[in-house]
């Protein structure tokens, strides 16, 4: 009797409501696990902040092996969130002012709009997530690739917008199925070594 399972190789997502695929039925995190047999681990949510992702990864990496693949669907470094100690949970900032008026945090986003956003913290929150991430992959030999989705990728697909994109500005469908071939070649570097 044979014991031995074979080990399949996971894809674990990170990222905001781009690699959610809000507003798709087939996110490119799914193109990609079809494609190469790979299980899907999605781990984004919707309005992520980059250091929310970075946190969450940071979280959960002892849960990922050598084999498995991460890919990080970077947000707009603009974006922020924060914790919520009544509901125990985090609320990030797209969410708060767009879809959950009243929050408890509501007087946070507005310090944050009005006191303390600026390009220093948008900088910050552009690499040291990625330093974080890019840092504990390294020291735990799992393999990576970043992705730049807000702006970068939906600003690649915003030229043919009503053929990639949906209503309220995330890719849709074939807007998840062209992240996929854009960022295909290095996924198969990646895989493939």
């Amino acid at each position: 009797m044979d014991n031995c399972k074979e080990i399949i190789m996971k894809l674990w997502q990170y990222g905001c409501s781009v690699s959610l695929g809000e507003e798709a039925t087939k996110p490119y995190g799914v193109w990609i696990a079809e494609h190469y047999g790979l299980e899907f681990v999605q781990r984004s949510e919707s309005s992520a902040s980059n250091p929310s992702i970075a946190l969450k990864f940071c979280e959960q990496y002892k849960d990922i092996s050598e084999k498995d693949l991460v890919l990080f669907g970077w947000s707009h470094p603009s974006r922020m969130s924060w914790y919520n100690k009544h509901t125990h949970m985090w609320e990030h900032l797209n969410y708060i002012q767009q879809k959950k008026r009243g929050s408890a945090l509501t007087g946070s986003v507005t310090d944050y709009v009005t006191n303390q956003l600026c390009d220093y913290i948008e900088q910050t929150n552009d690499w040291y997530p990625k330093h974080i991430v890019e840092t504990t992959c390294k020291l735990n030999s799992i393999r990576y690739l970043h992705i730049n989705c807000v702006p970068g990728m939906v600003d690649l697909l915003m030229p043919d917008r009503e053929i990639y994109i949906a209503d309220h500005l995330h890719p849709n469908d074939q807007g998840h199925k062209r992240i996929f071939e854009l960022i295909k070649p290095e996924l198969d570097s990646i895989i493939n070594t």
